[in-house]
């Protein structure tokens, strides 16, 4: 990997374009530094260490990359889909839309520029209102891609995760205990998160279809994975719906209270979109 490939890598993954990365002009001019980029012209010691330094790049972390050209490459799917899902929680549909020109621009291979968009539309289309006309091609892709994919691996594991509602609910039910058997007894906190966001979207189907005595397996489950500080947003969903669903099946009104208190734990510690959102479920509640 070139300095010029390398620096363009460190651009993208701040999500900066170019003449922010120069500051405005203010190291070397965008026209020079874009041929930078492209190994077409060198940059000076000087204005190399100046650009790093602006841009809080550590020069011992730099210079031990540019002969680590995998590895930046996987640091750059993985902050390519972190900020994806963050923008998922956050229903900020434009901020995901924005990654895609980043994405075709950087220095991934065809083949992960492919799967990273595929993946970014299919978020997109999981955003979309009922009143939204489906891509039916789009989610069949995303759902024949999961089940290419020989077992119940990672990779699987999350694709299912973040796509769940593209399936019936009775499919979510079979494939969500197969992996839930499979992965409950994991200490690795990517599963467990894996787990519990499984979990918790079956069970926010059961409310919706109001199938709250087909998901006592799920709920047993979810008791069973420890509370830790990387799963509380997790945890706080999976007891939301929790107690929803005993509030139905019972009309124990302390259940309906505890999850309204979720609630507002989530909109007090700042996911007040999502919390939000959980909202319509206690609304039909109110209302039934």
């Amino acid at each position: 990997m070139t300095i010029g490939e390398l620096l363009k890598e460190y651009r993208i993954s701040q999500r900066k374009n170019q003449k922010e990365f120069i500051n405005n002009g203010k190291i070397v001019s965008q026209s020079y530094y874009s041929k930078v980029e492209k190994n077409i012209n060198s940059i000076t010691v000087d204005n190399l260490l100046y650009l790093l330094h602006y841009n809080n790049i550590p020069i011992w972390e730099f210079f031990s990359h540019l002969n680590q050209n995998d590895d930046i490459k996987k640091q750059e799917i993985e902050n390519f889909e972190k900020t994806m899902l963050a923008a998922f929680y956050d229903n900020n549909k434009e901020k995901i839309k924005s990654l895609k020109p980043l994405i075709n621009e950087s220095n991934l291979s065809e083949k992960n520029k492919e799967e990273e968009i595929l993946q970014l539309e299919a978020l997109l289309e999981s955003m979309k209102t009922p009143d939204e006309k489906s891509n039916t091609e789009l989610r069949n892709k995303i759902k024949d891609k999961i089940f290419s994919i020989p077992n119940f691996n990672e990779t699987k594991v999350t694709l299912f995760c973040n796509f769940i509602q593209f399936y019936d609910f009775e499919t979510d039910l079979i494939i969500g205990k197969k992996i839930v058997s499979q992965y409950i007894n994991t200490s690795n906190t990517k599963m467990q998160i894996a787990i519990l966001a499984i979990i918790d979207n079956i069970l926010i189907g059961a409310l919706n279809y109001r199938k709250e005595n087909l998901v006592n397996y799920f709920i047993e489950s979810g008791e069973k994975i420890k509370t830790t500080p990387e799963l509380v947003f997790y945890k706080s969903v999976f007891y939301f719906t929790k107690n929803m669903i005993e509030y139905r099946l019972t009309n124990d009104k302390d259940k309906y209270i505890k999850s309204k208190q979720i609630i507002d734990f989530l909109v007090n510690v700042g996911m007040d979109t999502y919390g939000n959102s959980l909202k319509d479920i206690l609304s039909i509640d109110i209302h039934s």
